[in-house]
């Protein structure tokens, strides 16, 4: 059964994504209108994200990647496979033929039309992307999306809401928050050299602090010293004669 409260929220991002509002644009509006963002498995902040609408085309995740809205419920997309390193599962996309669709034209809430021009934005937005990449050698490739790029990337988090600071441009760094959802009103970005360059100096101030360099010093010596009497212990063990009986090759 269609939820017409619900169903009218899809309408609207397909909507506005159609008329060429951006993912960011249209979760930002989302928020400021309070409408309940979708929850999975209970988890998540409740609010809305460009992730939550654009999500991942191959994946068919993200509101305007789900086919049910067009009636076509598609299974085994993916599988999940355990890392023998981590013993995590991660998910490993399916080729397209392993994939299993079930026609549900009762459950369209989405035109074909409209389908058709916002997968049609999509794909033209990726070749822009792909396209700028390959024109730039210095960009960054896609399998090292995930590593850090910055030396505190995945470190800084915002004063006011806790979301991360993140790149929002080549060179500065803004909340996450207030950049892709709308719910923190911190505006404020910082230049990211300049961050990194108040943390090395206070590092370099408090850890060369005379006090822990003494100990510092100190640690070490106590270590030296228990690594000699540990080798002298042992030492004198083998140069004790052996029993009677025991054979010593």
């Amino acid at each position: 059964m269609i939820d017409e409260a619900e169903a009218a929220i899809i309408r609207r991002i397909f909507t506005e994504y159609d008329r060429g509002r951006s993912a960011r644009a249209i979760a930002i509006g989302l928020n400021r209108d309070g409408i309940p963002a979708p929850r999975s498995g209970g988890k998540g902040k409740g609010t809305w994200s460009f992730s939550t609408i654009s999500g991942n085309w191959k994946r068919g995740t993200g509101i305007l990647n789900n086919e049910l809205y067009v009636g076509k419920l598609v299974w085994n997309r993916q599988r999940f496979v355990k890392d023998p390193d981590s013993g995590k599962r991660q998910a490993r996309p399916n080729p397209p033929e392993a994939w299993i669709t079930e026609d549900i034209p009762t459950l369209r809430i989405i035109e074909e039309d409209l389908w058709s021009r916002v997968k049609h934005r999509q794909g033209a937005i990726r070749e822009d992307i792909l396209t700028e990449r390959a024109e730039d050698p210095g960009a960054p490739k896609i399998e090292r999306g995930h590593r850090p790029r910055y030396l505190l990337s995945g470190l800084l988090t915002c004063g006011c809401c806790g979301s991360g600071y993140i790149m929002i441009s080549d060179s500065r760094l803004g909340c996450a928050a207030a950049r892709n959802s709308g719910t923190c009103l911190n505006r404020k970005t910082i230049k990211r050299t300049d961050v990194e360059a108040r943390v090395l100096g206070g590092l370099k101030h408090h850890l060369m602090h005379p006090d822990l360099v003494a100990e510092f010093i100190a640690e070490f010596h106590r270590e030296m010293e228990n690594e000699r009497r540990e080798g002298a212990a042992g030492s004198a063990e083998y140069r004790q004669p052996a029993r009677p009986g025991v054979v010593v090759r």
